[in-house]
């Protein structure tokens, strides 16, 4: 066992033996999320949560990891509780050389079927095809697989130390056919310590991408991701993110730094 896993189920343990000891108010008395009530966390980091875009706000995102790689995303809610949104991106769009584009577009439609209220989670349900890192012309995949038609639970809570959001779902890719598709699962928290500042930590079980073939996921360790949320303005949010902190990927060495920018703000009608 490596370092990085002794220090998570240490880190698991040790929460969920507070937990009990958090005096938490229901999810209404919670809604801050981020720095204003309308703001609300669409994935933790990869993975999706019940989060959706309200009706007439608009999201514009970038996303930069590996070998100068980029992601652009585009995003509108639709109605109160759906919205739809495109991304595309590529490799070496920084830096020298000729970029590497993706074969195909990311989408996203999610619609949220169940509010949160103080007796239930959030529920929403969509479909993403928008992987994370390069694009593998050769396997037809991402270097990790987009979340495809997915299902996804938030609750949020409020404690003396800040807000609490727990969410998990679960998903099955039908897009990227490399010979594992299988229902996988995903689990992550976000702790906002102020209206400005959040931690992120979130685990893809990758139950569809653990072959020992030497390409991508490796074993069952899954990936381990954690980042650091920072919110400007009610609209304007910086995120840095540690992906892959157990090395499952043998495409990589070591674990990956991506940054995301991303701004929300709502269609004057």
């Amino acid at each position: 066992m490596n370092t990085f896993q002794s220090l998570f189920r240490l880190l698991t343990v040790s929460v969920l033996a507070a937990f009990p000891a958090i005096s938490l108010t229901p999810p209404a008395q919670a809604q801050f999320a981020d720095t204003v009530e309308s703001l609300e966390i669409l994935h933790v980091i990869h993975t999706p949560s019940a989060g959706v875009l309200k009706n007439g706000q608009y999201r514009i995102d970038v996303r930069n990891f590996s070998d100068g790689g980029l992601h652009f995303g585009v995003a509108m809610g639709l109605f109160n509780r759906f919205m739809f949104g495109v991304s595309y991106g590529g490799l070496g769009l920084i830096g020298y050389g000729d970029p590497e584009w993706n074969d195909l577009p990311g989408m996203i439609v999610k619609y949220r079927i169940i509010e949160e209220s103080q007796s239930l989670p959030a529920l929403s349900v969509g479909f993403d095809m928008q992987g994370r890192g390069f694009w593998s012309a050769d396997s037809q995949r991402y270097q990790f697989k987009a979340p495809g038609a997915f299902a996804a639970v938030s609750r949020n809570w409020m404690s003396p130390y800040g807000r609490f959001g727990v969410h998990g779902g679960v998903n099955y890719n039908t897009i990227e056919d490399d010979g594992q598709q299988t229902l996988d699962g995903f689990a992550a928290i976000d702790f906002s310590l102020n209206e400005q500042l959040t931690l992120l930590a979130e685990y893809d079980f990758a139950l569809d991408d653990n072959l020992p073939d030497g390409a991508f996921g490796e074993g069952k360790h899954g990936y381990l991701n954690m980042g650091i949320r920072m919110t400007f303005a009610q609209s304007l949010v910086i995120e840095v993110d540690a992906v892959d902190l157990f090395n499952t990927s043998a495409a990589s060495s070591g674990f990956g730094r991506e940054l995301k920018i991303v701004y929300v703000e709502t269609f004057a009608f």
